[in-house]
C-alpha cells in the first residue's frame, strides 16, 4: 500500500485531498497543530499533533511516505512576518523532515496563485510573497511539484461560504466592471494533487489548475443565481469602496485581536485586473480537467452552505 503524508488535512482542502488518497487505496498520516479540530477527519492511520516549525517532531508520522503533500499554511495573518512563518518556515520545516525520514518522497506543494499575480506581474499581497518565497525554497530541492490554484471553492468552505449566503438572500456584492477570476472546485484540485503525486513526468514543475478561463463577476453571479434557484442581484461596487471595506474589516479584526480573511491586502486582489489563468501545460501534460462542471459544483457548495443555515 503506498504511503501519503499531508500537512492541512484539518482544512477544507486537505479533508477533500485524504478522502481522495484513501479511496485510491493510499494510506494516509498527518500531522497538526495542538489547537486544531480534527474530529471531521477518519480517513487517516494516524494524526500527530507537533510543533509545526521542529522538523524532527514529524517523525513517525512521515517515514517512508512515498508523497509528502504540504497544504498547510495561513490565508490571514496579522502581520508580514507571521505570514512568512506560517507559509515560508513551515515550508522550510516539511522538506527538512522530508529529507530526514522520507528523502525519496514527492514533495507536493500547494501553493496559489498569489505567488504569481494577475497576469504574472508578481504577488499583491504579504500572503502571496510568502507563498513566492516557499516556492522558492521548495525549488532548491529536487522531487517536488509546484501547485498553484486559483480560487478554490466547495463544501466545507468556510472562507467562500459568506458568498454563497449572500447568494441564498438574492445578493452578491462584487467590484464594478467585467473583472473576475479563474476558479476551481475543491474536490476536483483534491483529484489533481492525487495525480501529481504518480506521475513521474510533471516532476519539476509548476500548475495552475483549473477551468481553464476566468469567470468575470457577471458569470459568478449567473452561477450563483442558478445554484440558489433564485433571482440574485450584483451589488457592482466601485473599486474604491471595496478598498474601504477591505480596510475596515482588517481594522474591526485587529482590535478584535483575529486576523480576517477580507481586509485590505484581500481587496486589492480582488479589484485587480488580470486573474487570467496562463497554463496549458495542465491538459497537455496530465490529461486532467476538472471533472465536475461548473453549475453542479455551484449548486453543491450552495447545497451544503444552506445545510448551515
Amino acid at each position: 500500500m503506498k504511503k501519503a503524508f499531508l500537512t492541512g488535512v484539518t482544512g477544507f482542502l486537505g479533508l477533500h485531498l485524504a478522502r481522495t488518497l484513501a479511496a485510491e487505496g493510499w494510506e494516509v498520516s498527518s500531522v497538526c497543530r495542538d489547537l486544531s479540530d480534527t474530529s471531521g477527519v477518519t480517513c487517516c492511520s494516524r494524526i500527530d499533533r507537533i510543533e509545526m516549525l521542529d522538523p524532527s517532531a514529524y517523525g513517525e508520522a512521515i517515514r517512508g511516505a512515498d508523497a509528502v503533500f504540504h497544504l498547510a499554511g495561513a490565508t490571514s495573518a496579522r502581520s508580514r512576518e507571521a505570514f512568512d512563518r506560517a507559509n515560508a518556515a513551515v515550508t522550510a520545516a516539511v522538506l527538512e523532515a522530508r529529507r530526514l525520514f522520507s528523502p525519496e518522497a514527492r514533495f507536493i506543494y500547494v501553493s496559489s496563485l498569489s505567488a504569481g499575480g494577475p497576469a504574472g506581474s508578481g504577488p499583491l499581497t504579504p500572503y502571496g510573497r510568502s507563498k513566492l518565497l516557499a516556492e522558492s525554497i521548495v525549488k532548491r530541492g529536487t522531487g517536488w511539484v509546484v501547485v498553484q490554484p486559483p480560487a478554490v471553492f466547495g463544501p466545507g468552505d468556510d472562507a467562500m461560504a459568506p458568498l454563497f449566503r449572500n447568494a441564498a438572500k438574492g445578493l452578491f456584492p462584487s467590484p464594478w466592471g467585467r473583472g473576475g477570476t479563474p476558479l476551481v472546485y475543491g474536490p476536483d484540485l483534491a483529484g489533481f494533487l492525487a495525480l501529481a503525486a504518480v506521475k513521474p513526468s510533471l516532476e519539476g514543475m509548476v500548475f495552475e489548475p483549473s477551468y481553464g478561463r476566468a469567470f468575470t463577476w457577471e458569470d459568478i453571479r449567473a452561477l450563483l443565481q442558478q445554484a440558489a434557484g433564485r433571482r440574485v442581484t450584483r451589488v457592482a461596487l466601485p473599486p474604491p469602496l471595496v478598498l474601504a471595506a477591505g480596510w475596515i474589516s482588517g481594522i474591526m479584526g485587529g482590535m478584535a485581536g483575529r486576523s480576517q480573511v477580507f481586509d485590505l491586502h484581500k481587496a486589492r486582489e480582488m479589484v485587480a485586473k488580470g486573474w487570467n489563468p496562463s497554463d496549458p501545460k495542465v491538459a497537455e501534460l496530465t490529461g486532467w480537467s476538472p471533472p465536475t462542471p461548473p453549475d453542479e459544483a455551484f449548486s453543491k457548495t450552495m447545497e451544503w452552505v444552506r445545510q448551515r443555515l
